[in-house]
């Protein structure tokens, strides 16, 4: 099946030439030239979109020759195929391993590029994700040697140029003095302007209740954090999931609920926290509680979120983990 999609994409790919050909045989010369262009960008995008749904069907095993369909798009600076390369080489895709080094080289060599800029918002809005990413490729010590103070350096840039996500973390790292010297007075500020203007933007809230939690920059205030947690667990934020659960758990500050610190568990382990995995198990053995009600998150997603708990443990690399996964997703859709 692999070989006959790959025989139609060649095939197709061939037509798409020859048309090509034609248009510029037939065109006077004057057209030429933009007709030329015009027919570039149809191609780049055909390839683009080629690669993107060769990845999205699961019935495709065979995926090797996607990157390079997408670094064809990448030399034309396709905003989305550099989107969508990144994280093929972070590995999120099905039987594509992740590769560290070439994704902070194509997230580095993004963001150093001025003349993005000048191509336009969606192009800048690339040059900003890049540099977000960059930043927290160096924080991690991903596909390279880790340099807190270069990582602070970069998110300060994606954070001026608007990204919410990026202020967030921009803000984490003046909380805790993530290469940079601690300002908690400045974090609140962000996170505060952030709650205001941008509510949906990833870890606010829980950034935000954990300052509240620990009294960094201000008083320590429990109720506030939950409230906190509370408004971060409407937004699916799996920590604020769990720190919620705990305080029910523990009667403080809110009264003390073991059901309810299951249930909030529960929602954050099928999210893919594994704090919250083990909190679950461990209140379900303490206190004997068991789910009283199927699970609403569909089926697909549950076992994906506990085969990833089961392979993150064993002593194999990431490809294998990875591979381990598909496999045992594909055996499942096989059989239902």
């Amino acid at each position: 099946m692999d070989k006959w999609r790959a025989a139609c994409y060649t095939q197709d790919m061939q037509l798409r030439i020859f048309q090509l050909i034609l248009l510029l045989v037939l065109l006077p010369g004057g057209a030429v030239q933009a007709a030329q262009e015009r027919a570039t960008n149809a191609e780049v995008e055909s390839i683009y979109e080629q690669a993107r749904a060769m990845l999205e069907d699961r019935s495709i095993q065979n995926v090797e020759s996607v990157p390079l369909l997408l670094e064809t798009c990448v030399r034309e600076l396709h905003p989305d195929a550099n989107r969508l390369l990144m994280d093929v080489f972070e590995g999120k895709f099905k039987g594509l391993p992740a590769t560290p080094e070439q994704a902070n080289r194509l997230a580095q060599g993004l963001s150093e590029t001025d003349r993005l800029d000048e191509l336009g918002m969606e192009h800048q809005e690339l040059r900003t994700e890049a540099m977000f990413r960059l930043a927290l490729y160096l924080e991690k010590g991903y596909g390279g040697p880790a340099d807190k103070a270069e990582a602070c350096r970069w998110m300060q840039k994606a954070a001026s140029r608007g990204l919410p996500q990026a202020r967030a973390e921009y803000a984490r790292y003046l909380m805790l003095g993530t290469g940079t010297r601690p300002d908690s007075r400045q974090a609140w500020e962000i996170l505060h302007t952030l709650a205001t203007r941008h509510p949906d933007t990833p870890n606010l809230f829980f950034y935000m209740g954990h300052m509240c939690l620990q009294g960094i920059g201000m008083p320590r205030n429990s109720r506030k954090a939950f409230e906190l947690f509370r408004m971060g667990a409407r937004m699916n934020d799996a920590r604020c999931l769990n720190n919620l659960g705990s305080m029910f758990e523990k009667g403080y500050p809110a009264p003390r609920n073991p059901e309810s610190a299951y249930k909030l568990y529960r929602m954050a382990a099928n999210l893919g926290n594994r704090e919250a995995s083990a909190n679950m198990q461990r209140l379900a053995f303490k206190e004997g509680i068991r789910a009283s009600s199927r699970s609403s998150t569909p089926v697909r997603k549950r076992i994906d979120n506990a085969t990833l708990h089961l392979i993150h443990a064993l002593p194999v690399t990431e490809e294998t983990r990875e591979r381990l996964r598909y496999w045992l997703l594909m055996d499942y859709e096989s059989r239902n």
